[in-house]
């Protein structure tokens, strides 16, 4: 039966009884038709000055179905057209139950092509392109608007099967949840994996692994690719960039490679060219972009300082301008003040818990005064600095002009000794309420006060006593110039003259100039204000000493801006800002629609906030329409090897990646090409210490079921060996390798490279050293690389030195100087955290063995670790001497941290500690072997640690010191060390040998 063209509505009984006209609308397949009539109530719209004799509406014009509303004087028709409401009133009371489902009915009919065709669109990008998050934040309202425009009236309505088709799948796009967007997700890495398969095969010498693959087809708003070392970054690179462009997803136009140097930016450039037969696709520096970005908006290329690429000619310049200001009487006041209270870093004892722990920092940061003395305390520090710089000549820790000795005590050296006023000084380590620091036993120190106090009344010898807790106080400087006061000691300032050339001679000057021109960069990357630069300082742990560094630094970082306007330069720090406004602002329109940044964990954060203002104003062509869209951002990296914070490198971009530049897909390459299994198993379970550092699970090529690790454990006082009977720790460890290569252990085509590395360059052999191990070594090719310049290279052996503790030990101890710490990147909680990374990069070097020198006695932390918690590492490659055997067991008695360690008298070998000078505590070996002995007061015998040897002594019971073996005329006895004959200092315990049981 043919459908009608047009449906009538009509009045109801009130719309006839006011109205005129026989109905009060038209329904048709096109739309809503209605009349103005003549009467004393028009047929109106809740905007009557729209309506006009006569209104017509498209059912496309209506967001959703007009709704029929009961009421007493008929029923009313709402709607909403082209985003207005719409109200026609007086309807026939019959028009719902008549006319509700053809309503929907004309409404559906007219609407599903467009509903269609939407989720066509749909379908078609899921199936065409990667699900991004944005996308995703773009289809689902679009989707929700749309269903409640059809639901629930349409599931009461006839309607054709696709339409019904369309509506099911609408549903289930708006209750996506994170499994079915997974599975979308899935489905197209799989599909694409499958369609370019051949292309994936071929692209790279080897055929690319599967989460390679993954990584160059997953394509989230920012995608984080955490690459650990030698797993095939460059590969994923070079397969994305090429992947891309033959999916037809970009031009070579829309990609920007970002590389840090422009070696690598060429590298990156010939390895596309190579492999995708293209040089249209080229490599950035940030250096090289920033000048992009600013010529275009400029409309030329702006001057850059000489200074971005010669850091010595910077660093001259700085030194110059530091030298220059010192001309000025106030500057050298305040650089004088600097280095003799603010140069260090202060500790308090009071920190410590034992005596060792606070030797090891004096000498870790090579505390000294401006003599040169090493100091045993900061109060010392500035005592001896302020008797240096007001003329007054002083001896640090001179013996006491009367002989005292004894059993109980070595001859009495005061901390300081005025010679020109037969002063003596004392600085006592008590606070207010005579507490002295955890480690040391307080009812006895307070009685060596009393002692020397006695002393000196006795031999009638003046002794001048300052405290700890004064110089807490900052009262220090102010009583002790009291005190020369009242000695009728006047003060003869030294001349400037003469304070510059001392501090120029002990190198201070010149390492301010370095550290200042390391501050410049930092400051202007910070881009600070008044207020960012006092907050600076607040939040400083060392606010006042960074405070007084930066009024060192501001007339330089003055004069430096200066120079800068007067050549007409920039900066590289002025570059990237510039750079960054000039995005942010919208005077550039990034043209790339692809973003992709190489070694991603040494980025610094203007570096970053660059990249994002990129990928914020990425614009998208699509035939002849240009429209803004996000950027894909692509970062390769590895937070196990961020190593860069002293430049300014922030590891948290990588570890706080997503909170940084929003929705991120993170994904591993897990396969290593480089190390075998046993190099990678040690290197992993050391640098996943920092629970910090992001998990991931790097499998190797290469499976060994060996220790790869080998440890020579050697001291400088070790004596050669049957084995090797001069070598030195190195020549063994090459000596081993050229074995290896010999016996084709490792099964090497061409000759092995072999890198010697240390934390710093000193720590390598020289140019003629490395010469001559070559020239020993023939059938290896030796070099010698820092743990920094190693980085990104490899080589077959690697051997590793400078395992030690201290200032250039590693990890190195010595404190970063507060105002650069202000600077840099937040400081991470976990110790050592960048050091952990370091020594990860230096084992991760090697592809076959690894060989780490330590002389046990002074052994970096990182090898004790080693040792104590089983790492699966060789220590049984190389034969050891007993002190490196037992090094744990030898520590100092005295200060508790320190190791004996061997030395070698007028007479014989004796042990004194590592912590010498400021621990002076020596013992002697064995007097069977000559090895240490250990001392158990507790059962009063020393007991040697040969146990080839095992020989046993009795300790005295009256002074602790060590019983002697000696004969006498009435046979064998144990006599005290510490026998002076008839001497008031004399020991004279002895025991019978007979009587003595020795322990078993």
């Amino acid at each position: 039966m043919t459908q009608p063209s047009s449906y009538h509505i009509g009045h109801s009984w009130f719309g006839y009884f006011y109205l005129t006209g026989q109905y009060a609308l038209t329904l048709t397949t096109s739309g809503i038709e209605f009349h103005r009539q003549q009467g004393r109530f028009l047929a109106r719209c809740r905007r009557p000055q729209l309506a006009p004799e006569s209104l017509v509406f498209s059912w496309p014009q209506l967001i959703s179905p007009p709704k029929f509303v009961a009421s007493f004087l008929g029923y009313h028709l709402q709607f909403q057209a082209d985003g207005k409401p719409y109200q026609i009133h007086f309807l026939s009371y019959f028009s719902q139950r008549k006319f509700n489902r053809l309503v929907h009915r004309l409404w559906a009919n007219a609407n599903e092509q467009k509903l269609c065709d939407l989720i066509n669109r749909v379908e078609t990008t899921i199936q065409s392109r990667y699900l991004r998050q944005s996308m995703l934040d773009k289809i689902r309202p679009r989707m929700m608007r749309e269903q409640r425009r059809w639901f629930p009236w349409c599931q009461d309505v006839e309607l054709s099967p696709n339409l019904q088709i369309a509506l099911k799948k609408l549903t289930q796009y708006c209750h996506w949840n994170t499994r079915d967007i997974d599975q979308i997700r899935e489905s197209y890495i799989q599909s694409q994996l499958r369609r370019f398969s051949d292309f994936f095969e071929q692209v790279e010498s080897n055929p690319l692994t599967e989460k390679q693959r993954r990584a160059c087809v997953i394509d989230e708003d920012n995608n984080l690719l955490l690459a650990g070392a030698g797993t095939g970054k460059t590969s994923v690179m070079v397969g994305r960039a090429g992947y891309l462009v033959k999916s037809g997803q970009a031009q070579a136009e829309d990609i920007l490679l970002l590389a840090y140097g422009r070696k690598a930016a060429n590298e990156m450039d010939v390895r596309i060219k190579q492999k995708l037969a293209t040089d249209a696709i080229k490599t950035s520096t940030f250096h090289s972009l920033g000048l992009k970005i600013i010529a275009e908006v400029e409309g030329k290329k702006p001057s850059l300082s000489p200074w971005v690429d010669d850091e010595k000619t910077k660093n001259k310049w700085v030194q110059n301008t530091l030298d220059a200001l010192l001309e000025d009487g106030s500057y050298r006041k305040q650089l004088f003040e600097y280095v003799s209270q603010y140069y260090y870093v202060e500790k308090s004892p009071f920190e410590f818990e034992y005596e060792g722990e606070y030797f090891q920092y004096l000498n870790d940061n090579d505390i000294r005064s401006l003599k040169g003395e090493r100091v045993k305390s900061f109060g010392e520090l500035y005592i001896a600095n302020w008797f240096f710089c007001h003329g007054i000549e002083y001896q640090y820790e001179a013996k006491y002009q009367h002989e005292v000795n004894s059993v109980e005590f070595r001859q009495y050296q005061p901390d300081f000794y005025l010679p020109e006023y037969d002063i003596y000084i004392e600085y006592y380590g008590t606070d207010d309420d005579n507490s002295t620091a955890p480690y040391i036993d307080n009812q006895q120190y307070l009685a060596s006060i009393e002692w020397k106090r006695e002393l000196h009344k006795s031999h009638q010898t003046v002794c001048l006593e300052f405290f700890y807790h004064q110089h807490k106080k900052g009262q220090l400087i102010d009583k002790l110039a009291q005190a020369m006061s009242l000695q009728h000691i006047e003060p003869k300032p030294l001349p400037d003259e003469a304070i510059l050339a001392t501090l120029n001679e002990l190198g201070r000057v010149t390492e301010l100039a370095k550290l200042f021109s390391q501050l410049i960069g930092l400051y202007k990357s910070a881009c600070l204000d008044n207020a960012g630069l006092e907050n600076i300082f607040v939040n400083a742990p060392e606010s006042k000493q960074t405070r007084k560094a930066f009024e060192l630094l501001e007339p330089i970082l003055q004069r430096y801006q200066q120079q800068l306007v007067a050549a007409g330069d920039i900066d590289f720090e002025d570059m990237i800002s510039k750079a960054i406004a000039y995005v942010q602002q919208g005077q550039f329109i990034s043209p790339w629609r692809y973003i992709m940044v190489d070694e991603f964990q040494d980025i610094s954060e203007p570096r970053a906030r660059l990249v994002k203002a990129l990928t914020d104003t990425a614009t998208s062509v699509v035939g002849a329409r240009t429209s803004r869209s996000n950027a894909s951002l692509f970062c390769v990296g590895d937070d196990w090897q961020a190593i860069y914070r002293f430049s300014g490198a922030d590891v948290r971009l990588t570890t706080q990646f997503t909170h940084y530049f929003g929705p991120t897909a993170t994904t591993s390459l897990d396969q290593t090409f480089r190390f075998n299994s046993s190099i990678g198993d040690v290197a992993t379970q050391f640098v996943t210490k920092n629970p910090v550092q992001l998990k991931k699970d790097i499998r190797s090529v290469s499976q060994v079921a060996y220790p790869a690790v080998s440890l020579i454990r050697r001291g400088n006082h070790q004596q050669a060996t049957d084995a090797a009977p001069s070598a030195n720790a190195l020549e063994q460890a090459l000596a081993a390798i050229s074995q290896r290569v010999s016996d084709n252990i490792d099964k090497l085509k061409t000759k092995p490279t072999v890198y010697l590395l240390g934390r710093f360059w000193f720590q390598l052999p020289d140019k003629n050293g490395l010469y001559q191990l070559n020239k020993q070594f023939q059938n290896l090719h030796i070099e010698c690389q820092s743990f920094h310049a190693s980085k990104g290279k490899e080589a077959d052996y690697v051997v590793i030195m400078g395992m030690k503790t201290g200032a250039h030990g590693f990890p190195s101890q010595k404190i970063t100087p507060p105002i650069l710490d202000a600077f840099l990147p937040q400081v991470e909680a976990f110790e050592f955290a960048e050091e952990r990374r370091l020594f990860y990069v230096a084992l991760t070097r090697a592809k076959h063995r690894v060989y780490i020198v330590a002389d046990m006695t002074d052994a970096s932390p990182f090898v004790i670790e080693l040792i104590k918690e089983n790492y699966a590492i060789e220590q049984h490659e190389f034969s050891t001497s007993l002190i490196q055997k037992i090094f744990a067991d030898i520590h100092c008695q005295r200060c508790k941290t320190g190791t004996l360690r061997p030395r070698t008298g007028k007479v014989k070998t004796f042990y004194s500690c590592s912590h010498f000078p400021l621990c002076d505590h020596k013992e002697q070996g064995c007097s069977e072997c000559g090895s240490p002995m250990t001392r158990n007061r507790f059962n009063g015998f020393n007991v040697c640690l040969n146990d080839a040897c095992g020989h046993t002594a009795p300790l005295c019971r009256i002074c602790g010191g060590d019983m002697v073996l000696r004969k006498s005329a009435r046979g064998e006895f144990w006599g005290c060390q510490n026998y002076r004959g008839n001497t008031a200092s004399s020991c004279k315990h002895a025991i019978d040998k007979s009587t003595v049981v020795m322990p078993s």
